[in-house]
């Protein structure tokens, strides 16, 4: 399940980035990039070839991914064509060789329903705890973040490296253009070739013609539920892991139903659970 895998990711990014929090009202999972439209193309190498474009609209609301790449590992060859299309309310996963997708809530969207119903004096606490867990766990696992630490396309990046992948995205944003990744011996390379802040055609945030889009609703449970679990970790730290049972939280205020576990996927997987897990932190983290 690919938003579980997401979820995941997601809730633990909150322990690997330094950060600084605004302590302002806004909510940090609701930010605007700092463009109101692009379209990025990207070149993937590595275990994986093939290109991917990223477009985007209403400052970073809404996006769509498609990629279509070759992999190769061992003796098996697997070609890759999909797209994914992100709104505020909504991702669709679609297979267009095979024509059918799923949809499942924006996880996103649960994160900042959880966030809006905290008082005061409770932001102020999460914000403080993330900043401290986040460099604690930066420490604890090698990782390292350097903000402005290089220059690509013309944009200065700031760079994240943890657990064999070092990624760099716009400084103070979640879009990534250059990730690198070695894992049991494979390599996986994506980096951002152009970026055009041109008009982008309604056509691509569309569902293709023909294709069938069935409903997931255990990744919508497991969302709700992980987002729960996150907020619920990031007011008490000390009462375990994000999203894994979080803590002596009373019953009922937030449901504890963990999701299944998912060790299984693929680099577009990982390359799109960073992405969502840094858009829906940046405003939280990196500021």
């Amino acid at each position: 399940m690919k938003h579980t895998l997401l979820f995941f990711f997601y809730s633990f990014l909150i322990l690997l980035l330094p950060a600084t929090p605004v302590m302002g009202a806004a909510n940090p999972w609701d930010v605007k990039l700092p463009f109101k439209q692009a379209t990025i193309k990207y070149a993937i190498s590595g275990s994986e070839n093939g290109s991917e474009t990223l477009y985007i609209r209403k400052y970073g609301k809404e996006t769509a991914r498609h990629r279509q790449s070759t992999s190769k590992i061992m003796f098996m060859t697997t070609n890759t064509d999909t797209m994914e299309i992100t709104t505020p309310d909504w991702i669709y996963q679609i297979d267009l060789q095979q024509k059918s997708g799923t949809k499942s809530v924006n996880p996103v969207k649960y994160m900042i329903e959880e966030y809006n119903g905290l008082s005061r004096s409770e932001k102020k606490k999460l914000r403080k705890n993330a900043e401290k867990s986040g460099r604690s766990a930066m420490k604890g696992i090698q990782g390292e973040f350097e903000k402005n630490a290089a220059e690509i396309l013309g944009y200065s990046c700031d760079k994240v490296t943890a657990m064999g992948s070092t990624t760099y995205m716009i400084h103070d944003t979640a879009i990534i253009l250059k990730s690198e990744t070695n894992m049991g011996g494979m390599n996986f390379k994506t980096v951002a070739t152009d970026i055009n802040k041109g008009s982008i055609s309604d056509k691509v945030f569309a569902i293709p013609p023909g294709v069938t889009i069935e409903h997931d609703p255990q990744a919508d449970q497991a969302a709700r539920s992980m987002a729960g679990q996150t907020i619920a970790w990031l007011l008490d730290p000390e009462s375990g892991r994000p999203g894994m049972n979080a803590g002596n939280v009373p019953a009922g205020e937030y449901d504890r139903q963990a999701p299944p576990s998912t060790t299984n996927g693929n680099n577009q997987d990982m390359d799109n659970a960073m992405k969502q897990g840094m858009d829906a932190l940046r405003g939280l983290f990196g500021k």
